[in-house]
């Protein structure tokens, strides 16, 4: 995940950074933080982040104004606006803001804000799949693995399978979702679809199973009483 911090107050954007990386070290999920000192700095790198974090009153201009900016072209950008300025909050709304958040944050609505934007986050995600003849756009939610065959990798979802020239190793920084990991050089499983576990065998719901590396089961079992904490 990909998440902005727009403030003019360094102290300000720092103590957000290790706060939202201290959120996502719990949750055992990645996310990169870039910090910006002003909306102008911000909005021509607005189309490559998930989330931003934005302050209404800012030396170059104000929040809202950069918002409105950056939603006539780009509607997918989820805005928390982060402040200590609570009248623009009605203004926020016609945005379609996620979230505005009055400061002090209470660690209750910080944590909430993150895991409500993390849930309708990894539902709505797509994977791209070039196949021989087509390009496909699929739901994330709906793959139930990613494994590597040779030159090629299969994407098996509920619906079908694809076989891509894409590598396996490149779907796997694309997903970036805590629903999925890497269970093996060879795969790529949405703990979603999991109905069982033997030992380092894992079977899904769809009658397949799927093998565990040995070096990498350990880390498997945190990450999937991690999922099920959270999503289940």
């Amino acid at each position: 995940m990909r998440i902005a911090i727009c403030d003019d107050e360094a102290i300000s954007r720092k103590q957000l950074h290790k706060r939202i990386m201290t959120y996502f070290l719990k949750k055992n999920m990645n996310c990169s933080v870039s910090e910006f000192a002003s909306g102008e700095a911000f909005v021509p790198f607005n189309s490559q982040f998930d989330l931003v974090f934005m302050d209404c009153k800012l030396e170059d201009g104000n929040g809202i104004a950069f918002i409105k900016k950056i939603r006539e072209h780009n509607s997918k950008l989820f805005v928390i606006f982060f402040t200590n300025y609570s009248e623009y909050a009605i203004d926020s709304i016609k945005l379609d803001t996620f979230r505005y958040l009055l400061k002090p944050v209470t660690d209750e609505d910080f944590t909430e804000a993150l895991d409500t934007f993390i849930s309708i986050y990894q539902h709505t995600r797509k994977i791209i799949v070039p196949t021989k003849d087509h390009l496909f756009y699929l739901e994330a939610d709906e793959v139930i693995y990613i494994e590597a065959d040779k030159k090629y990798t299969v994407v098996r979802t509920t619906t079908g399978q694809y076989r891509s020239s894409k590598p396996i190793s490149q779907f796997f920084i694309e997903i970036n979702n805590s629903h999925f990991f890497q269970t093996h050089r060879s795969y790529i499983l949405n703990m979603k679809y999991i109905s069982s576990i033997d030992k380092r065998t894992i079977n899904l719901t769809n009658g397949e199973k799927v093998l565990c590396s040995a070096q990498k089961y350990d880390e498997f079992l945190k990450s999937y009483m991690s999922y099920l904490k959270y999503e289940v």
